[in-house]
């Protein structure tokens, strides 16, 4: 059995946006320097509310979702492909941007495999099979033997690439907001911004959440 790159890809631990705080801190360069000890302008950011309105990020994590859902309902078409079929499912089922025409002809390749898998359940299914059903069903078994170590590698790789591009865009949402997170803390001349979860109190003039999140969703 395939391994569902839906499951696969949250098997572990989602990334999420409250690792988009970090242990981030925000420090005035320009803030004086005495011998004495002063206060220190403090921020806090909501990091849950944070996650949910980020809209652009979790816009683009619902796209790589729904890709790895395709997916998943596209890949059992390999296993009963001729070769020749298999080879151009391959090439096509792993382009990132496919044109129009080859976006048409991978659903053509998809609906003969999957047409295939029907056709091989129901010889499965009769109790009473032809001497040319029970052949045909013969062939198809050998078929997907010889395809199972094509359909391992094209679904490892599409796993391999889904992972790359959630991590890519973790990292580019994660360093928009970092810089977000900084520029308001400069803004307000704050020298600290922490997690709202760190604290057990902090009045709601320091919360820079909704700014943070005006700046991103808009920016």
């Amino acid at each position: 059995m395939q391994k569902s790159l839906t499951q696969a890809r949250f098997g572990a631990a989602r990334l999420v946006l409250p690792l988009l705080i970090g242990a981030f801190a925000a420090v005035s360069t320009t803030a004086p320097r005495t011998a004495h000890a002063q206060a220190i302008s403090v921020g806090v950011v909501d990091e849950d509310k944070l996650a949910d309105g980020y809209k652009k990020y979790k816009d683009a994590v619902d796209a790589i979702d729904k890709r790895a859902q395709n997916l998943d309902s596209q890949i059992p078409a390999r296993e009963y492909l001729s070769d020749d079929e298999g080879k151009e499912f391959d090439t096509l089922i792993t382009k990132m941007n496919p044109t129009p025409a080859e976006n048409t002809r991978l659903q053509t390749v998809i609906k003969t495999g999957m047409d295939k898998r029907a056709a091989f359940m129901g010889l499965i299914g009769k109790s009473n099979r032809t001497t040319e059903e029970t052949a045909r069903m013969k062939a198809m078994q050998d078929q997907s033997a010889r395809n199972a170590p094509a359909l391992r590698t094209t679904s490892d790789g599409l796993l391999a690439a889904i992972r790359q591009q959630q991590d890519d865009t973790d990292k580019q949402y994660t360093d928009r907001a970092n810089s977000v997170i900084a520029q308001v803390a400069a803004d307000k001349k704050f020298l600290l911004v922490v997690r709202k979860k760190a604290l057990v109190w902090s009045a709601p003039t320091i919360d820079i959440t909704d700014e943070v999140l005006k700046r991103l969703n808009t920016g």
